[in-house]
């Protein structure tokens, strides 16, 4: 029996988080030998600094290559274990500079030259090293990491949303969905209330437009955000607040029956691209631009330092609208590429 450690932010009612963990363990249900390996999930209690009882460390995805995963990383490695990368990735709130070809000119990442050498030892090491998108793929290889590293996709792609909704014979305007939080404040701009004003402004615009709003939350802290954001909307005819955060399933069978959505939590994106609803991602840090980019949809993202932010908001949401059937034509082949990554190390029995 094989035992393999699962790392990642498990167990804080984060939705995101938790549905990578779900789709791991989907997974291995499905194409692993459970009397041959046994997945244990870094749940809370779990001691991260003894990897002794394990053969195999993945470090998951909604995991970052940060302190803290790259240590426990690094300590699969000079213990010589098994070590899997599952569609980690980079993310900062420092600005990124992208040229015309929307390639990656320049980043700050903050790693010590300690950090940058144990990354370069665990590229050398890794078994599969599958990042979520182009731009984490682009700065690991211009910092020498080499071995096994390349673009796996998000693994939230993996979800495939329930096969038979029925929008509701009583909508009668079609619906925006809305996901609005937190990061207190640790996004480019540094201002979410700036942000805030101008999903408000957006909201209202839409609404006058014909559509109804449906603001939504991923995790447990965004409820207040998303009140506030709600009274300042001040539309609730046409507007409902969802403060529970319900579970992928049921997310999903929700979104599929929106038009498009706005999402500022990367995994509300996630899930909207996985559904094939058209989105605008409020790109906050750079793993936000990191995924619009591996999904080819560049044009959907608006960082939230933007000039004139309501507009760039609202601008996009009517794209997004008006090419959803390019756009979901878009992710699907990438999703394709991405579940067909995401699954090798399943098929080829690498744990």
């Amino acid at each position: 029996m094989r035992k393999v450690l699962y790392v990642g932010w498990i167990g804080f009612n984060n939705l995101g988080d938790e549905l990578m963990w779900k789709v791991f363990e989907q997974l291995a249900h499905e194409l692993l030998d459970p009397q041959k390996v046994q997945i244990v999930p870094s749940l809370p209690g779990v001691d991260l600094q003894d990897l002794s009882p394990y053969d195999t460390v993945v470090i998951g995805g909604g995991s970052l290559l940060v302190p803290g995963y790259v240590d426990v990383a690094y300590r699969a490695v000079q213990q010589k274990k098994r070590l899997l990368i599952w569609g980690s990735g980079y993310d900062t709130q420092e600005p990124v500079r992208l040229d015309a070809a929307g390639r990656l000119v320049h980043a700050q990442m903050g790693e010590s030259d300690r950090m940058r050498e144990m990354l370069r030892e665990i590229g050398q090491h890794a078994s599969f090293f599958g990042v979520r998108g182009p731009l984490t793929y682009q700065y690991l290889q211009a910092s020498g990491v080499g071995g096994h590293l390349h673009i796996s996709g998000d693994p939230g792609m993996l979800l495939m949303p329930p096969s038979s909704v029925q929008v509701d014979a009583k909508q009668d305007r079609p619906v925006i969905g809305i996901n609005w939080g937190t990061s207190y404040n640790r996004i480019y701009g540094k201002n979410e209330t700036e942000v805030e004003d101008a999903l408000a402004y957006a909201g209202h615009k839409l609404i006058e437009d014909g559509y109804d709003l449906y603001l939504y939350t991923m995790w447990g802290p965004d409820g207040n955000t998303n009140k506030r954001l709600y009274q300042k909307i001040a539309r609730p005819e046409q507007t409902t607040l969802d403060l529970v955060v319900h579970d992928h399933t049921e997310m999903m069978r929700r979104l599929q029956k929106w038009e498009a959505t706005i999402n500022f939590k990367l995994h509300a994106n996630v899930l909207s691209a996985a559904c094939g609803i058209p989105f605008v991602c409020l790109a906050y840090r750079f793993k936000c631009v990191d995924f619009t980019h591996s999904l080819g949809v560049a044009e959907l993202a608006v960082t939230t330092d933007e000039h004139d932010l309501a507009q760039r908001i609202l601008s996009r949401a009517k794209y997004a609208i008006q090419y959803k059937d390019t756009i979901r034509s878009s992710i699907a082949s990438k999703q394709q590429q991405m579940i067909d990554n995401l699954r090798t190390p399943f098929v080829n029995g690498w744990f």
